[in-house]
């Protein structure tokens, strides 16, 4: 048993059962807009990983493995017995992956929204040195290290943007919430710690064999759009094409993880897809009502 108290919320009045597992340095309160489409269809389990908001930090490596097996354990708490729909974002989506093989009794289907690749490592060894220079894993870790050393004041300074923003569009209470979570220094140790481990987790993936006979819809990104905005932030547009196209065949190889798999682009959309293109997500979903 882990024994950590992870924050939840659950939110519509369907009959099936949604579970979310957010990216790396997200929030569930980035899903609220897309969630508030699907909540008549769906009821929707949203949850904070251990180090994230009101979730306590766990002693544990920040493996996908230890992850699914804490996501298991808060499933059993809340008490769901049948089958749901696991979504899974960005990293979330190399979560989803490792949970699918652990506990694929518990799946009706699977949803991977531009996740991360079990093989993210082909991205990595490609010739993009200006890139690897401001996106490598060990870029995201010094990064997030960085910002772990500054003070609730220095990140609330670094962050005021966001914080606005959500102050805008939440509750007073959930607005204060997140600014709790964006203001802790711990939360971005634990999303350093998330990075570090990407090595391990991929391992431990490939280490359980194929992926289950269970529904897959791999819900990747527009690769035009992803190079346009490489490009305005200063990347060489045939490093931003080298790695869209390889991007773009890692989400090919996912979407063949399963017999029942299949691959969805979502023209227009960046690699937030829930807000660029919900109803793309939302056409798929509906397949498992």
């Amino acid at each position: 048993m882990k024994d950590i108290e992870l924050e939840y919320k659950v939110v519509g009045s369907g009959k099936s059962i949604l579970i979310l597992e957010t990216g790396i340095g997200g929030s569930f309160y980035n899903w609220y807009p897309f969630i508030q489409e699907i909540q008549e269809d769906f009821t929707i389990v949203m949850y904070h990983r251990a180090g994230y908001g009101n979730s306590p930090v766990s002693k544990e490596l920040r493996t996908t493995k230890n992850i699914a097996e804490e996501l298991y354990e808060l499933i059993d708490r809340i008490g769901i017995t049948e089958k749901f729909v696991l979504i899974g974002h960005s990293f979330g989506g190399l979560c989803v992956q490792q949970f699918s093989k652990m506990y694929s009794h518990k799946i009706k289907g699977v949803i991977l929204i531009d996740s991360t690749s079990y093989n993210f490592n082909k991205l990595y060894n490609l010739d993009i040195p200006v890139m690897n220079s401001l996106i490598s894993i060990d870029k995201m870790v010094e990064n997030n290290m960085e910002n772990s050393n500054k003070s609730k004041e220095e990140l609330n300074i670094k962050f005021k943007n966001m914080i606005v923003e959500y102050e805008n569009t939440l509750p007073y209470s959930e607005a204060k919430d997140y600014e709790e979570l964006i203001t802790n220094p711990l939360f971005f140790k634990t999303i350093a710690k998330e990075f570090e481990n990407w090595g391990i987790s991929s391992e431990n993936i490939l280490e359980l064999g194929d992926f289950p006979n269970i529904p897959l819809i791999v819900i990747t990104r527009d690769k035009a759009v992803s190079v346009k905005a490489f490009v305005e932030h200063d990347i060489p547009v045939e490093e931003a094409i080298l790695y869209e196209d390889t991007w773009r065949e890692l989400q090919i190889e996912l979407s063949h993880s399963s017999k029942k798999g299949e691959l969805v682009i979502a023209e227009g959309s960046d690699h937030d897809i829930h807000i660029d293109r919900p109803d793309i997500i939302i056409q798929c979903l509906k397949r498992f009502l």
